[in-house]
């Protein structure tokens, strides 16, 4: 590949580029040398059986293993440790679900950002027994991607632990505090995640942990500068609108993470 066609790449448009702006970028590459060639190879790979068509196939066929199909629902409550008052979600997910869709479906529900690690406990007289995680550093985690919920149900398991962000240590309450059929029990057909209710604001990401977001509820917060006096009020004692909580795609959550 000549330099400047490696530049030309190095700068491709991104996804959210207009159809101009990449009619304009393939111009550009046909008229460098070797750029037809390039587009030539590109698309006898993509064709049906080619290369770039595998590995399309090979994709989908790993997002449609991760879709959700269960008729029967787990009916989650989620509490964040320590907080006063509790700030508390319920909500379902189809009985198939992985603990990497549990862990979209709390980030999504308590407004959290997901810009930090986690990791799932499963505890028993005082000791962590089990660890769920997608980190890579963790050598002795499971993977929360592979493994599904229902196991540990199926072991009488219904109340574990949900870490998120190792220096503020939110810790969550996760209890499983019924299984439903869908559409039953204020659950819905669909497989998306369902918000039936809950208390309580969630935390601002980097606050310090419980004590700073008790200082912050008290207008004692550097953050505190960033929210009017009339929205930090709400945030202390208005009821959060879940008509306006949105769930992440977790297929979508996961393809981004591993192109990252």
């Amino acid at each position: 590949m000549t330099e400047a066609l490696d530049d030309l790449l190095q700068n491709m448009p991104g996804d959210d580029a207009t159809e101009a702006e990449i009619e304009a970028f393939m111009g550009i590459v046909m008229a460098t040398p070797g750029g037809a060639e390039l587009i030539r190879g590109f698309a006898g790979q993509i064709t049906e059986g080619g290369a770039l068509d595998s590995m399309i196939k090979e994709e989908e066929a790993k997002l449609d293993e991760f879709a959700l199909k269960s008729p029967a629902r787990f009916i989650f409550r989620i509490e964040i440790l320590g907080t006063k008052p509790l700030v508390w979600r319920r909500f379902s997910l189809p009985t198939d679900c992985a603990y990497f869709h549990l862990h979209c479906a709390i980030q999504d529900s308590l407004g959290w950002q997901d810009v930090h690690r986690h990791r799932f406990e499963v505890w028993e007289e005082g000791h962590c027994e089990l660890v769920f995680s997608s980190d890579e550093e963790a050598e002795n985690d499971c993977c929360e991607i592979e493994n599904r919920i229902v196991d540990l149900f199926n072991e009488n398991v219904t109340e574990f632990i949900y870490l998120y962000d190792f220096g503020d240590e939110w810790r969550h309450r996760i209890v499983i505090e019924e299984l439903a059929q869908a559409g039953t029990k204020g659950t819905i057909p669909g497989m998306t995640p369902h918000l039936h209710d809950g208390q309580g604001h969630g935390p601002p990401e980097d606050c310090g942990g419980i004590a700073g977001f008790q200082n912050f509820l008290k207008g004692d917060h550097l953050l505190c500068e960033n929210y009017e006096p009339e929205i930090l009020e709400e945030l202390r004692t208005g009821k959060p609108d879940f008509s306006k909580v949105t769930f992440r795609d977790p297929a979508i959550v996961l393809r981004k993470q591993e192109g990252a």
